[in-house]
């Protein structure tokens, strides 16, 4: 693990997330959004937009999240390729669980410990899992942002890291 922040990792996936929660803001309602909640009331618009972009606009969220997750992660804790590789499967990993886990709701609700109620972020969990419903397009979209995140990540690193050592034998 390497110390040393990439500050552009950082500032995009920052930027994307707060992209996404201002689509949030406008597109999905405050009651069913848990950090909406705080604002009240926003301007929900999604009847304004077509089927296919309400459809698209439905998955981006988790693209988003686990795009923007990823550069933030690996901007803070790695700079190399595979250090890249296992940041994006982790998100695809905690994202799909989630994902699947909406399908599976009956069986997950009944092992969310009570306590989870008294904690910030985990006090939603169970109505995560018994509203929310599984679709393919949010996996789709996982697998497309941790995708998009490797290359991204690739594609920032800093100059020195671009080459790689090479590793050679003397006989």
């Amino acid at each position: 693990m390497n110390t040393e922040i990439n500050t552009r990792q950082l500032v995009i996936g920052f930027t994307v997330l707060t992209l996404g929660a201002i689509f949030y803001y406008f597109f999905r309602p405050a009651e069913h959004t848990y950090f909406l909640k705080i604002l009240g009331d926003n301007p929900y618009k999604q009847d304004f937009l077509a089927p296919l972009y309400v459809k698209v606009g439905n998955s981006l969220p988790t693209f988003i999240h686990v795009f923007a997750f990823a550069l933030i992660t690996a901007g803070l804790i790695t700079r190399h390729k595979k250090g890249y590789i296992i940041v994006c499967l982790f998100w695809f990993t905690v994202d799909a669980l989630f994902e699947v886990g909406q399908a599976l709701n009956e069986m997950i609700i009944p092992i969310i410990p009570n306590w989870f109620s008294d904690y910030l972020f985990l006090e939603n969990t169970k109505n995560y899992f018994l509203h929310g419903h599984y679709d393919w397009f949010d996996m789709l979209s996982i697998a497309l942002g941790s995708i998009t995140a490797y290359i991204l990540l690739i594609k920032t690193r800093y100059e020195g890291e671009k080459h790689e050592r090479e590793i050679t034998f003397n006989y």
